[in-house]
């Protein structure tokens, strides 16, 4: 019965939900698109067994690591509408498109599509709105068909009007039909629900499950319903008192639902129907509207909206509290005091009430009121004599039940009760021109006025067990102040760091483990008395070192909370193998969020500590926080090799090969991150290249290594990660090999013995070479005098057949005009004697065969027998004139005897005139010969024939 009054509870609160939230508020985490550079809209969301979160993005398929975005689109760039996991496949829907990313041999996701399965007639459709897997099958919605996957094959579901949503119900797929109502799938056939038209018109938003076979059916308009087996129950009675639509609903624990709403953002309901907290602008979402809802493996809640992701970190040990939701306010001091809890802010003191006996008080629900008589800036509220004190702009005042009654006019800081006996009678007020005196008599403080003293501010005041009173100005250095007997008047003096203060800045003082100490810029210091000098505190000192530590307070159980310039811890003793050892616990997703000059801590109880910040107050759950001992994951985003060009290696999955890189790829980038989205900020990481790092390096934040300039060989990269509370996670690796160089490879290494051997046997030449030469020294220094002699000789020898050889030259030439002179002479007596010849013979015939003329006629041609006739003196010629006849002859065979004759002469250089006395023709024929010869060598008429005949001489080959 419990859970049917469930849904009655549950919507009837929805509607009156302001000022229903608890008093502390979770974190919320926006991310937009100018962080993971995608679409505007999500549309819906998964989680991988690694931790790795996705989202179905208006630009693709993105995924978040807890540091680094990534985005994947469609290859049609549409939307990407739903998606679901199986193994190291990633289904998705998108606009007309529906199929499955999976990891490469990178690690880099690579899209396959599936719409070539489906049937010929089923491949358009518009949105695939869900994607889920059962059993062996994927199902796949669209409006008008569901498909389903199976051994690489489709089978298409058609509606029988329209299909309008589909969703798991523990092993069972509901789908509902715009006119039919809802259906379940079963054996490849969808069978009717019981009262499946109880819907009727309206939209199934989601299925949540209850308990047991019981769940909670949530539409967008009309409320909820019950599914109970193969039964739809209306549970409502017809409601319609809704004020906002639900678009999605999870079970958080077995206590709390989380619904989505489209105007009101998360609403968190328990069991009882009471609303355990709304999570809206208000809170910190980007938006009221959300689109789709998930919870991550740490109960995170994630919300798609229009306008970017959120991520509430519903966490129980860090909430933030803000007594006015309207505007943020800096929170300055925090008590608990009368079943209240109050906080003093920046304009004013508001007060909630807390249940007695409550644990945490930052999940209980209330809503601030602001004290009556109390706005302005509030700066420290004190407990004096069980009355609440405010230090106050305005003055200083009581806080009772009827709101803040004023004791004095007097700006102030702080109070400081004189005896540690309780009630106190006097009590210090720190303010702003020095300290004023307080009287409690008859329950209520008097003002007794300002002792006479130093006017300096006090922001800090502390009593030791002599009652000294010590107190700070950061801006001056320490104050040691004694009061008189009357405490009308105060000796007052300053120490600064001639006193052996680091510095007079920044020093602030408190009483810790009842001893006064003082927190400087260098670490703890503490007043020696016998030296008149501040020393480092033997007790503090070994724990904070030089630490900057600006602020100090301790708990009932004896821990030290502390900060340390934008940071917070906590000391603690734990037991150490039998020992006590002091053990420090940062804060580090606080880091930055404390008041800083301002600082705060107010530990209550172990389940509550209130810490001053600059929006509201920080509540933490310290017995929750330190209870957590999960196991921290980790993941190897990308490892990238920068080159020509740059390449990624590794994407992000399981490493499937060890890739092997040229020696010039010696750069390396990678990126880790762990997936603990809700405290990524405690995680620090540390890494090592086996291979070339020496040792693990130290703790740090940053989430990527570079490496550069590494030598050939085979690496691993390994890194961890540890948060705050000494968890651990297992290490992550990734193998690679730069290749050698060539100059280092087994044949270079060849080669290199080879030239090796090669070097030895060209030294052991040289030195043997060199013996040789020290023995032949002597040796060639004897020949050298003789040596030079001969080249001497030899020079003289080779200038005398210089000389010779000119002298035969010269010879040479005179030879070839004595025969060519020879020549014309013989010429001339050839003519001579063949014209006395023809007389003679003309003679001869006249005369009748006279005896006397024919021996006259016998005579000369004895005589011309014995001249030399043209073919000798040719061949002649050739000889002394290297052939010049047989060359010209062969290079020219048109010419005729006369034409050779013609140009003997002129390599002889004879003038025309000789030469036409020598041929017996007229200086008109040689012309005419001339001038048939050039014809025939085919020159013009400005190159001189002579010159081309020596120079044809010249050129013909030897």
């Amino acid at each position: 019965m419990k859970r049917l009054l469930l849904a009655v509870f549950l919507f009837t609160l929805i509607g009156q939900t302001e000022g229903q939230n608890t008093v502390g508020l979770p974190l919320v985490i926006n991310y937009n698109k100018l962080d993971f550079h995608g679409g505007a809209q999500t549309w819906d969301m998964a989680q991988d067994r690694r931790g790795m979160m996705y989202f179905a993005n208006n630009e693709g398929l993105m995924s978040f690591d807890g540091t680094y975005w990534k985005i994947y689109p469609l290859p049609n760039g549409t939307i990407v509408r739903s998606i679901t996991l199986v193994d190291d496949r990633i289904y998705v829907g998108g606009q007309g498109e529906l199929g499955y990313f999976q990891p490469d041999s990178t690690g880099a996701l690579r899209y396959n599509s599936l719409v070539g399965l489906l049937p010929a007639g089923q491949r358009l459709f518009a949105d695939i709105w869900e994607v889920y897997i059962l059993g062996e099958s994927v199902f796949f919605r669209a409006t008008n068909g569901i498909f389903e996957l199976r051994n690489n094959a489709f089978l298409v579901y058609p509606p029988q009007t329209e299909w309008q949503k589909m969703c798991l119900a523990g092993h069972r797929l509901i789908a509902q039909d715009k006119r039919d109502g809802l259906f379940y799938y079963q054996g490849n056939q969808w069978i009717p629900l019981n009262n499946r038209k109880l819907l009727g018109q309206e939209n199934m938003a989601g299925i949540t499950p209850i308990k047991g076979d019981s769940f909670l059916v949530t539409t967008l308009q009309r409320g909820v319903y019950l599914l109970r087996n193969d039964t739809l129950l209306n549970t409502l009675g017809g409601l319609k008192s809704l004020t906002t639509w639900i678009s999605g609903s999870a079970r958080l624990d077995d206590q709390t639902l989380v619904l989505a709403t489209t105007s009101e953002g998360c609403v968190l309901v328990d069991m009882s129907g009471r609303i355990a907290q709304v999570v809206s602008s208000k809170e910190g979402l980007q938006s009221d509207h959300i689109n789709c809802l998930f919870l991550d493996k740490d109960k995170n809640i994630w919300v798609g909206l229009d306008n970017g992701i959120s991520m509430v970190a519903y966490s129980k040990a860090i909430r933030y509290i803000r007594p006015n939701r309207d505007y943020e306010l800096y929170g300055y001091s925090t008590r608990i005091f009368r079943g209240k809890l109050y906080i003093a802010t920046s304009d004013g003191v508001y007060s909630v009430p807390v249940p007695s006996g409550s644990g945490d008080l930052g999940v209980e629900r209330g809503k601030f009121d602001l004290v009556p008589n109390s706005r302005g800036l509030s700066w420290r509220l004190d407990e004096v004599n069980q009355h609440l004190l405010l230090g106050h702009d305005p003055g200083i005042f009581d806080i009772g039940k009827d709101g803040a009654e004023l004791v004095s006019q007097d700006a102030s800081w702080l109070f400081l009760p004189m005896s540690p006996v309780l009630p106190s009678r006097y009590l210090l007020a720190g303010t702003y021109t020095g300290i004023k005196l307080l009287e409690y008599g008859q329950d209520k403080f008097t003002d007794l006025g300002y002792p006479a003293g130093c006017n300096v501010s006090f922001r800090f005041l502390a009593i030791d067990n002599d009652s000294t009173v010590w107190t700070s100005n950061p801006y001056q250095g320490i104050y040691r102040l004694q009061l008189s007997r009357d405490k009308r008047t105060y000796n007052c003096r300053l120490y600064t760091d001639k006193d052996g203060l680091p510095s007079p800045l920044n020093d602030f003082v408190f009483r810790i483990k009842n001893r006064i100490v003082f927190a400087t810029v260098k670490g703890v210091y503490e007043f020696n008395p016998s030296r008149g000098k501040f020393v480092p505190s033997p007790l503090f000192y070994p724990l904070f070192g030089t630490m900057d530590i600006r602020y100090l307070n301790e708990d009932q159980e004896g821990n030290i909370w502390f900060c340390s310039g934008k940071k917070i811890g906590v000391v603690h003793e734990t037991s150490n193998a039998g020992s006590q050892a002091p053990v420090v616990t940062w804060f580090p997703e606080l880091t930055g969020q404390i008041l800083s000059g301002f600082e705060s801590i107010y530990p209550y109880n172990p389940q509550n500590i209130f810490i001053a910040s600059e929006k509201g107050i920080i509540h933490l759950n310290y017995a929750e926080y330190i209870k957590d001992t999960s196991t921290i994951a980790l993941l190897l985003s990308t490892v990238r090799a920068y080159g020509r060009p740059d390449s990624t290696l590794f994407d992000g999955y399981d490493q499937s090969e060890t890739p092997h890189l040229p020696s010039h790829r010696n750069a390396y980038h990678f990126e880790f991150s762990s997936p603990g989205y809700g405290y990524r900020q405690t995680i620090e990481y540390s890494y090592k290249l086996e291979g070339y790092d020496a040792d693990w390096s130290l703790w740090t934040a940053k989430s990527e290594k570079d490496y550069t300039n590494l030598p050939d060989g085979e690496y691993t990269f390994e890194v961890k990660a540890h948060d705050n509370l000494g968890n651990t996670s297992e290490s992550v690796r990734y193998t690679f090999v730069i290749d050698p160089p060539f100059y280092k490879t087994i044949w270079a290494y060849i080669l290199y013995g080879i030239l090796l051997l090669s070097a030895g046997y060209a030294l052991k030449k040289w030195h043997e070479h060199r013996l040789l030469s020290q023995k032949r020294k002597y040796e060639a220094k004897q020949r050298q005098i003789v040596t030079l002699h001969k080249l001497e000789m030899e020079n003289v020898e080779k200038e005398l057949i210089r000389l010779q050889n000119k002298q035969l030259e010269n010879e040479i030439f005179l030879k070839k005009k004595e025969l060519a002179d020879a020549n014309m002479h013989l010429l001339e007596q050839e003519d001579a004697f063949a014209r006395v010849k023809n007389e003679i013979n003309k003679l001869y015939q006249r005369t009748d065969d006279r005896d006397e003329v024919r021996t006259a006629l016998q005579l000369l041609n004895s005589i011309e027998k014995n001249n030399e006739n043209w073919d000798q003196f040719a061949a002649y010629f050739d000889q002394i004139s290297d052939d010049f006849l047989k060359k010209l002859n062969a290079r020219f065979p048109s010419l005729s005897r006369s034409d050779l004759k013609l140009c003997t002469y002129l390599r002889l250089n004879l003038s025309t005139k000789e030469i036409a006395k020598i041929m017996n023709i007229s200086v008109r024929g040689v012309e005419m010969s001339r001038y048939r010869i050039r014809r025939k060598f085919n020159i013009g008429k400005k190159q001189s024939l002579s010159a081309f005949l020596n120079s044809m001489l010249q050129d013909s080959p030897q």
